[in-house]
C-alpha cells in the first residue's frame, strides 16, 4: 500500500496519521513495514555541487567588494 501525504502537512500531523494507519493494520493482523520514499520530484538545489559550477574570477577582494564589481558602488576599504 502506498500512501502519499502532501508536503505541506506538518510533521507532527503526518507522524500521527502514519501511526494511526499502522495501528489499524496491526489490529487487522496485517504485517506492517513503513518506509519513507523521497518524492519523485527532486529539487536540483538539494544536490548542488558548488565546485562544479564555481568560477575563479581572479578577483581577490570579490567577497568584500562584490557590490563594487556587480553594481559599481565604491569599494570598501
Amino acid at each position: 500500500m502506498t500512501v502519499k501525504l502532501p508536503d505541506t502537512l506538518p510533521n507532527e500531523r503526518m507522524l500521527y496519521i502514519i501511526k494511526e494507519l499502522e495501528n489499524i493494520l496491526i489490529k487487522e493482523g496485517m504485517p506492517v513495514e513503513i518506509k519513507e520514499e523521497p518524492s519523485a520530484e527532486e529539487d536540483v538545489w538539494d544536490n548542488l555541487d558548488i565546485n562544479t559550477i564555481s568560477v575563479d574570477t581572479g578577483i581577490e577582494d570579490f567577497a568584500k567588494n562584490h557590490d563594487h564589481y556587480l553594481y559599481g558602488l565604491p569599494k570598501k576599504s
